[in-house]
């Protein structure tokens, strides 16, 4: 069989969600991914799931123990991991943006790449035997600055909750807090693209064709230069041209416009992920927040870089007066692209 079965096809639609069901013969609630991925639980009252809390970022765990609210409320570090476990695989910054290091001084210089610079101002020349080499130059251009931004978020908690350790209402809070900054995240990064892409002269940018309309078959199928696997290829080929040395290998596409490719190749001879694996594509992730009609695609690595200053934070705090308690989560990111010509924006799909 070809690399096509290597092709991973994703969309981020697949958000965590509360079931009802059991464990070991007991009744409880729980986070649950469609793919059988059990997020960390909060149990209460005579409901303890005996199996280690486990969180890949970070390092608490905790067996054999029932976790209440309350005791999630007194140990924030707690809540952040949970985050974490919500928002995992869902985002589209680290399907972009390479995380080399953290940040210094609440700001990142950094150079942007222009198609000239591929070569020197000046070609080498021959050179004959004990003569001076000639003198190559380089444009220097001046760089520039991307300054770290603060997203973040918070609810309360009532006394009267806390008390009766309402888990589905501490966990839907928590969740909607996650899947926000997901989704602010993700629109971040697509606009941080979407500027690097308009300063880029119109050389990151086409017009694609529409894959909604497309033909598979029949009497009168569409050509193949205006299917959607002409986009794919027509994107690497503005890059093979340029002669950038770069390899598109990942699509960000909108919900409608990955229906719309599963349905025509759904009617081909060739699957989706062959077409994929034959332009040298290794992912396809569809996100609401990629606008509709519009696809990028991206060398993956190559594009720039996502940096964090603080990493996803939350503190707690009672508040006396109104006696609730705050939940506020933050996190201190910083994303630019060094690279403009590793990403394609097609429009018009």
């Amino acid at each position: 069989m070809s690399n096509a079965t290597k092709v991973r096809v994703i969309e981020d639609i697949d958000r965590p969600q509360i079931v009802r069901g059991s464990h070991k013969g007991q009744e409880g609630w729980l986070y649950q991914y469609s793919n059988g991925r059990s997020l960390p639980m909060v149990a209460g009252g005579s409901v303890t799931f005996p199996e280690p809390v486990f969180h890949p970022l970070a390092a608490p765990t905790i067996t054999g123990t029932t976790i209440t609210v309350d005791l999630m409320l007194q140990q924030p570090t707690r809540i952040t991991a949970y985050l974490m476990d919500i928002t995992l695989q869902r985002f589209i910054l680290d399907r972009i943006f390479t995380s080399p290091g953290g940040v210094t001084g609440g700001a990142v210089v950094y150079d942007v790449i222009q198609e000239n610079d591929l070569y020197t101002d000046r070609d080498v020349e021959p050179v004959a035997p004990g003569a001076e080499f000639p003198i190559v130059t380089s444009h220097r251009r001046a760089p520039r600055v991307a300054e770290v931004e603060k997203f973040g978020g918070k609810f309360y908690f009532t006394d009267e909750a806390r008390d009766r350790n309402d888990q589905t209402a501490f966990r839907n809070q928590n969740t909607r807090l996650g899947n926000t900054i997901v989704r602010k995240l993700n629109t971040r990064a697509v606009a941080v693209l979407d500027d690097a892409i308009a300063n880029n002269g119109g050389a990151s940018e086409f017009v694609g064709h529409n894959w909604e309309t497309a033909i598979p078959n029949g009497t009168n199928p569409t050509p193949p230069q205006q299917t959607p696997a002409a986009d794919f290829a027509g994107a690497q080929l503005m890059a093979d041209q340029r002669e950038l040395g770069i390899q598109y290998n990942i699509a960000l596409v909108n919900p409608v416009q990955l229906n719309a490719l599963r349905l025509f190749y759904s009617m081909t001879n060739s699957s989706l992920e062959q077409m994929l694996s034959d332009n040298g594509f290794d992912e396809v992730y569809a996100s609401n927040r990629v606008p509709v009609g519009t696809a990028y695609f991206v060398a993956e690595g190559q594009l720039g870089e996502m940096r964090i200053e603080q990493p996803l934070a939350t503190e707690t705090w009672r508040e006396q007066e109104t006696q609730r308690t705050w939940v506020q989560s933050s996190v201190r990111p910083v994303m630019f692209v060094q690279n403009p010509y590793a990403v394609v924006k097609a429009t018009g799909l």
